[in-house]
Formats: C-alpha cells, structure tokens, sequence
C-alpha cells in the first residue's frame, strides 16, 4: 500500500509523498524518518533514490547498524587479545556452517541478516572440497529476486531461500562460462554472466566494489592463474610433514658435521697450545645451535637422556 512507509510501516504525511521525491524503483514509498535513516549512511541515495530497490534500502539501514555494533565491540576486546584464545561458541566441535562462516569473514563480505537463511542453505549446496571464493548479495534480473550469489573454485551459484523452504539455485559451471563482466555504478555494481551457449545472467549487487571482486574471483580460476584448493586438514598434514622433515634434516647435519665441528667427535690428544687455539675458535653461537639440535634428538628419541647429557656436558666445556 502507497500510504505507509514501505520499511517501517508508518503512515505518510504530505510531506513524505510531495513531488514523489520518496519513492523507490518498486513503488514503495518512505517516510522522511526512513529516509534520513538511509542517506545518513550513505548520502549518495537521495541522489538516486528512484533506482532503488526496498530490500536495498533496508540492507543498507542494517548493514550500517550491524557495522557500527561491530566497531563497539572490537574497541572493546582490542585489550584482551593477548590473554584470550580463539573458541567457537561454548567450546564445541566447529561445524561445518562454522568453517563456511569462517570463509565469508576471510572474504569480507558485507552480508545483512536478510540472507542467513541462504548461508544457512549453503551447508546443503557446497561441496566437501568446495570453498567460497566470492560471495554478495543483491537481485537477479531481471525478475528482481532477492537472494545470495557466491563463486566457488567450480561455479557461480545464485540462491533464493523460500518462505515455505524450498530453494530456487541457479548454478553456472566454469567449464560452461565464457566470461564474466561487471559495470560499476554510483551506489551498487552489476554482474554479467556470459555462457558458452550465447545467455547472459544478470546480478545487481547491492555493494557496488562486490562487481570487481566477483570477477576477479571467477577469471582467476577461468584463465588458471588460481592456485589449487587444498582442504584445511591436508594442510595441517603437510605442515607437520615439513616440520618433520626439517627436524630429520637438522639431525642428519649433526652426525654429518666435519670433526672439527661436530658434538660427537673423538677426543685426540693435542698440545696444549693446540687445545687453546681450538677453544678460541668455538663461538657460543655454535655452541648453543648444536644444543638446540641435541635437544630435538632427545625429543625424537634418538639420544637417551645419558647420551644428551654426556654431549651437552662436552659442548658446555668448548664455550
């Protein structure tokens, strides 16, 4: 209805429909409340009002309020990083909404409540192996319906959470695109999605830098500059296997060390002249690296406590 104010509901006066100036592109008309509310975060409305869409309106007014909660907060925890440790609710195992809430922050996406349905629909439609590369929200033309488009490393899939549950996704394989485009306007940017067999998708994206982002996100992985996406607890693997390799490799140096340099050496009867003239060399520099390395020895098991100390014992007595 034209006599309430499309967002809060309020009855309109003369002065919110004078001249028409209030009214959005789907008809809706604002109060000057809602509409002060609007431009005070970003004043570039008004000046465009007519191309505006409701929903984008009020994901504007909460994205601003969610932003300015958000800056409270971390003001108020930046003294108590060092002494806390990161956890995910109570303490419990992360799920799998977790590690996908966890991408869209790593993105920095700016997403309103008005689409936590659809991230919540996102534990249904990723893949195991997939992960986000992108992510916005905004409208599909040109039937102007509301929803969530995100980019993986195999396709750009646009979803809309029904009332009633159910889930429109439009879904575009890399091996069936042919290009992307994006055309960056005042206040909000719109993606282009052009098929190898001649259609086109278009997305208007609520944040008007989500366009630049979005492509480069998907021409990464069309031209194959991307770099290859290894799951979270493969990395973890082949961390510890590098850790472990570097610990073999540093023990293989210490038994390989030339005589002159090595913990192990035999003791040969010099003179004593000659002994001074050794001693003098040794720096505790090199003294000190060699007991880091015995120490990862003892760890590993390879040298028992005896052992350690005997040639700790000799390596002190070079310093």
């Amino acid at each position: 209805m034209n006599n309430i104010c499309g967002l809060c509901g309020a009855l309109l006066t003369p002065m919110d429909t004078i001249s028409g100036e209030n009214k959005l592109a789907d008809s809706h008309i604002l109060c000057n409340k809602c509409l002060n509310e609007a431009t005070q975060i970003n004043k570039d409305i008004i000046n465009d009002l007519s191309q505006f869409f409701l929903p984008e309106i009020r994901g504007i007014i909460l994205q601003g309020k969610i932003e300015g909660t958000a800056q409270t907060v971390t003001s108020q925890s930046v003294g108590l990083q060092g002494n806390s440790t990161p956890g995910f609710g109570f303490g419990g195992t992360p799920t799998r909404l977790d590690h996908i809430q966890d991408q869209i922050v790593a993105l920095n996406a700016r997403l309103s409540i008005f689409v936590n349905d659809e991230v919540k629909e996102l534990v249904n439609i990723l893949e195991n192996d997939e992960r986000l590369t992108a992510i916005a929200e905004g409208l599909a033309m040109p039937g102007k319906i509301e929803g969530l488009i995100f980019s993986t490393q195999k396709r750009v899939v646009f979803i809309d959470k029904k009332f009633f549950g159910n889930v429109q996704k439009d879904e575009y394989l890399y091996q069936n695109i042919s290009s992307v485009d994006h055309i960056e306007n005042l206040l909000y940017s719109t993606l282009k999605v052009f098929t190898k067999s001649g259609s086109t998708a278009k997305f208007k994206l609520h944040n008007k830098n989500d366009g630049k982002t979005f492509c480069n996100a998907v021409n990464s992985y069309l031209n194959g500059s991307a770099k290859p996406y290894i799951p979270p607890v493969q990395q973890q693997q082949q961390q510890q296997q590098q850790q472990q390799q570097q610990i073999q490799a540093s023990s293989f140096n210490l038994y390989t060390l030339q005589t002159s340099e090595s913990p192990f050496q035999q003791e040969v009867s010099k003179p004593a002249g000659q002994h001074a003239a050794d001693k003098e060399k040794e720096s505790p520099e090199v003294i000190f690296e060699q007991l880091e390395k015995l120490g990862k020895l003892r760890e590993l098991r390879v040298l028992t406590e005896d052992e350690f100390a005997e040639q700790k014992k000799k390596l002190l007595s070079r310093i």
